[in-house]
């Protein structure tokens, strides 16, 4: 399937730095800092673009649906996510660990559906769907409100909504909310987009859909480790595994050293691809980061797939992405590899 930019919702766009993609870059395309407080930090790799205008069409209703009942009859989508190519994601047993949700509203035309949810503690990745007789285009742009996450101070994440047919759309939204205590056991979900807008002939289709569900944690327990890589001044420290049914999550922290922070504006590390020891590899799926200090140290995370049970170890390369910012140089450095052992 086809993939637009413009289905990145409330990108700043003034700090974006434009850098060629691999291809396990254009798969971490789904997460770019939309910090509420402190420093925003989106990824170094999405491009710039504008947002397409929106053109109001007037006098829109709302039909609230709410499954078992009403929106049973109503013949829509179901196993969403298994229209995308997620072999080797995070995302490939998503169906099998999600939470049903099940609300379909409609307005002005067009019928929203969320399908499913799934929250491992980390980040949250929500199946939707649309029906509507508008043309959309084919890579529809969600005009309005994000999701908001009750109690989160800062949120990175992205959406992907694709044509399937005449009348028919398909989206797998990813998110990782910052709480300033513990990620809570269940989480509060707002999502209230405003119009539809296709991009090719900026055109917009207001509404008001209103979906507001929540969500609890998939069961899950913590591995602790300490590995620590230090190259070109700047320092990566793993500090925790997240292990569930569905994925892995693979927590980290790095900072630069004053005389690096002094030449390069912005310092991202990421790793793109991770390998256990029996060879299998998984597709990184980029959480963000957030820096409580301006941009002094970072936390962030990345998700992969559920590591194969038998495996005793995994190795990945962290990757420093050096920017200068506003368009003004970039530089890219690959960190020596790390191998982290597994309980």
């Amino acid at each position: 399937m086809t993939k637009s930019h413009k289905d990145w919702l409330d990108i700043d766009v003034d700090a974006i730095e434009p850098m060629e993609l691999s291809s396990t870059q254009k798969v971490q395309l789904k997460q770019t800092i939309l910090s509420k407080t402190k420093k925003k930090r989106p990824a170094k790799w999405v491009r710039h673009f504008t947002a397409a205008a929106i053109i109001g069409v007037s006098a829109f209703t709302t039909i609230n649906f709410a499954f078992p009942t009403l929106a049973t009859q109503i013949p829509f989508m179901n196993n969403i996510a298994s229209y995308f190519d997620n072999k080797n994601t995070m995302f490939e047993n998503f169906q099998s660990h999600a939470t049903d949700i099940g609300q379909v509203q409609t307005s002005n035309g067009i019928s929203m559906m969320i399908e499913s949810a799934v929250y491992d503690g980390t980040s949250v990745t929500i199946s939707y769907a649309l029906e509507t007789e508008i043309d959309l285009g084919p890579n529809p742009f969600i005009e309005g409100d994000f999701i908001n996450i009750k109690d989160s101070v800062a949120m990175g994440g992205g959406a992907r909504l694709e044509k399937i047919s005449e009348t028919k759309y398909v989206g797998l939204a990813n998110l990782t909310p910052y709480f300033d205590k513990e990620a809570p056991d269940e989480i509060d979900i707002t999502w209230k987009p405003q119009a539809f807008t296709n991009i090719n002939t900026n055109t917009g289709f207001k509404g008001d859909w209103d979906f507001h569900f929540t969500v609890s944690k998939l069961a899950a327990e913590l591995q602790l480790v300490n590995e620590t890589v230090n190259n070109y001044d700047v320092t990566t420290r793993f500090t925790a595994i997240g292990k569930n049914d569905m994925s892995t999550v693979i927590h980290y922290e790095y900072e630069g050293d004053p005389e690096v922070l002094n030449k390069w504006q912005e310092i991202t590390v990421q790793f793109d691809e991770l390998q256990d020891n029996l060879g299998n590899s998984y597709v990184v799926n980029g959480n963000g980061a957030q820096s409580k200090d301006s941009g002094i140290s970072y936390k962030s995370s990345a998700t992969v797939l559920a590591i194969d049970p038998a495996a005793t170890s995994i190795t990945l390369v962290p990757k420093i992405y050096f920017s200068l910012g506003s368009g003004k140089g970039t530089d890219i450095k690959k960190m020596d590899s790390v191998t982290i052992p597994l309980q």
